[in-house]
Parts: C-alpha cells; sequence; structure tokens
C-alpha cells in the first residue's frame, strides 16, 4: 500500500494532540529531513505549543544552522539555535571507539536536552526518530542516538522529559513524500541525510580537533561535487593514514591491499561487525575484491583515487544509492570525477591520501561508525 501523507496526518494528529494537550513540547531539529519533518508536522498540528531547537553540537556540517534556520523559516519560523559546541568537543575529544562515541553523545545530547526543556517550561520533547533508526539499534549493528524507549530508557525518570516520535513507523521514502506535502523546500525535503553526531561517526576513530576540521572541510568538498547527481547519501569520512600491505591479500586479489589500524562498523549476517579498512591500488573486479576481504576483519573495502607522501590523514569519498536505507548500493562515478575531487581535497597539506569506499551494504554500513 502506498504512503498517503494527508492520511497520516489526519491520524496522527489526534494522538500530538492528546499527548501534548495544553503544555508546549520541545522539539529537538538537527537540519536533516527526519527531524525537520517532524518539527514541520509538530508546528502545523500543534502551533505555537512547538519550541524547535537545534543544538549546534561542534560537528555540524559548514555554516550548517545558519542555513537551516533559513530553509525552514516558512514552516518553522520560530527555530532556536542554542550552541553547545564546547561543552560537545571538549567531552568526546579523545574518544575512539565507534558505539562510545555514539552512546556517549546520546548522554550529552539529551543531558542538553533536559536543560533545555527545564528552561523553556516544558516535560514534553519530540523528535524525528523513523524506523531504520530503531531497527538498526535494536538489531545490534549500531547505536543510532536518538533511539531510548525502544530500548527499555526510561527518559522521565533519567533525563525528566516524555518523548514523543511520530515518524517512528516510517522510513525515509515515506518522510520525504510527508516533508514535500508540508511544505518544506526540495532543500530540506530531498536532502541527503544528515546524521544526529554529525561529524562525529566521520572522524573515524581518535576525536581531535585538527581531525574534524580536515573532516568538515573535506566533506564540503564532496557534498559540493557530487550534488545533484541523483546519488541518496554522499559525503567525506576522515581517518589516520596509518595502514601497512598485507602480502597474502595482495597475492589473493591480484592487486596491493592495505590495511588500515583504524576500525569501521559493518555487518555480517544480521549482526554488527567492526573491523579493518582496507584500501586496494587498483581492484581488478570490484565485487569479487569486495566479497574477498569482507571474509576477513575488513568492514569497508577502498580504491585508491589519489596519494602523496606527506600527510597524516585518509580521506574517503563515501556514495551511496539506496530506497529504504536498510541496503545501499555503491554507483558509478567516473576515475576523472573521483580525481577531481581528489585533488581539491588534497590541497589540505594534512591529507595523505582520498580513496572511494567501493563497500555495499552489507556487508558495509552506510556510515563508517
Amino acid at each position: 500500500m502506498s504512503f498517503n501523507p494527508s492520511s497520516f496526518i489526519n491520524e496522527i494528529s489526534p494522538q500530538l494532540i492528546e499527548k501534548v494537550g495544553n503544555s508546549k513540547v520541545l522539539i529537538a531539529v538537527s537540519g536533516g529531513v527526519d527531524s525537520t519533518t517532524a518539527a514541520a508536522l509538530a508546528y502545523r498540528v500543534l502551533g505555537e505549543r512547538v519550541i524547535p531547537v537545534m543544538i549546534d553540537t561542534g560537528f555540524l556540517r559548514e555554516n550548517e544552522a545558519n542555513s537551516v534556520r533559513e530553509m525552514t523559516r516558512k514552516v518553522i519560523p520560530n527555530l532556536v539555535v542554542e550552541d553547545k559546541s564546547e561543552e560537545f568537543l571538549s567531552a568526546l575529544e579523545g574518544v575512539e571507539d565507534a558505539e562510545e562515541k555514539r552512546k556517549k553523545f546520546r548522554d550529552i545530547f539529551y543531558n542538553t536536552i533536559s536543560s533545555l526543556a527545564r528552561k523553556y517550561g516544558t516535560t514534553m520533547m519530540m523528535q524525528g526518530t523513523i524506523a531504520a533508526d530503531w531497527v538498526e539499534t535494536q538489531g545490534g549493528i549500531k547505536t543510532q542516538h536518538n533511539v531510548l524507549v525502544q530500548l527499555g530508557i526510561n527518559t522521565e525518570s533519567q533525563w525528566g522529559f516524555t518523548v514523543i516520535e511520530p515518524l517512528a513507523d516510517l522510513y525515509k521514502n515515506e518522510v520525504r513524500e510527508l516533508a514535500r506535502f508540508l511544505g518544506l523546500p526540495p532543500a530540506i525535503s530531498e536532502r541527503q541525510p544528515f546524521p544526529g553526531p554529525g561529524l562525529l561517526i566521520r572522524t573515524v576513530g581518535k576525536v581531535t580537533r585538527e581531525k574534524l576540521l580536515v573532516e568538515r572541510q573535506a566533506n564540503s568538498i564532496v557534498e559540493r561535487r557530487l550534488e545533484g547527481k541523483g546519488f541518496s547519501q554522499y559525503f567525506a569520512v576522515t581517518f589516520d593514514s596509518d595502514c601497512e600491505e598485507d602480502l597474502e591479500k595482495s597475492k589473493e586479489v591480484g592487486s596491493k591491499v592495505k590495511i588500515y589500524k583504524s576500525r569501521a562498523t559493518g555487518v555480517k549476517g544480521d549482526v554488527r561487525s567492526y573491523g579493518h579498512i582496507a584500501s586496494v591500488e587498483s581492484p581488478i573486479s570490484v565485487r569479487e575484491t569486495v566479497m574477498k576481504l569482507s571474509r576477513y576483519d575488513i568492514t569497508h573495502v577502498m580504491s585508491i583515487v589519489s596519494n602523496k607522501d606527506k600527510g597524516k590523514y585518509a580521506v574517503a569519498i563515501r556514495a551511496v544509492l539506496t530506497e529504504d536505507f536498510m541496503t545501499a548500493d555503491v554507483p558509478s562515478i567516473s576515475a576523472e570525477e573521483l580525481k577531481t575531487i581528489a585533488n581539491e581535497i588534497m590541497e589540505n597539506p594534512l591529507v595523505k591520501e582520498v580513496l572511494f569506499d567501493i563497500t555495499s551494504k552489507p556487508p558495509a554500513t552506510i556510515e563508517l561508525e
């Protein structure tokens, strides 16, 4: 059965009105399509009782807060931006493990929400959790920061607020339909997903402010260069370039294979795996190379686009095609186009090499952490 936005709004509106009553409700807006659509829906149904807040965590993209505020002005006219970047950066600097990052971010995020709820005089908080978020979290693939009640977390006792999730049964394509119906501009409704923890989980491995700056710049380049190409999601990730050649694996796939010390999240069977990143100089067959290497403790396989002798970070270009974000394929991008992107990224002297992630989901996840 196809999704009908009008029917969905008619069905969900009485539930929201009953839950909120005459109270105010704080809604967390990340700038992604899910949370922004939830905010637009809430504003349509509840009007002035909605307090939409965007928290600047320090892990947003370049000029993210200002651009989201401008894009949503007509449908969310009272969006408030709270700058909490130093609190988040100070607490997460030096953290290395992907799951630890996500869980620590979650705790800081909801402590902040709790504080803001008290500030604005409400005990209700709304967010844009969708079906894919809680499916992946309950399945043990990775902890989505906005999945709480589905894990049995009592938000009332822990943070002092009740969580409302009007989009929890929808998938990404349905959320986009709803966004269009609500009048959100294409810059939002068609916007590629952006994770709640933001660039935190694209700064792979140990978090440093230097690496984060490299990632923010590289991510802007990739987004600008690949915008409008029809990809479902496209971004950059940054990790330490420390690696060693694996002679046995090089022989097996017929091309030089390097294994990085950095680790990334993947999927094996229906469970989460946390393995290494591998690069291949010139894969003879992308599909066969990924299949062979993913049998080992490797979750993401990448082809080398460009490299140099100096620098300390590897930057990977990631692009996928997907309908529901539960599975994803890697699109074909010409070597010339990848080289153009790589040349711009490598103008940063800290970048040693640029790679292209050639791994589908599964065995990889879309994000590396």
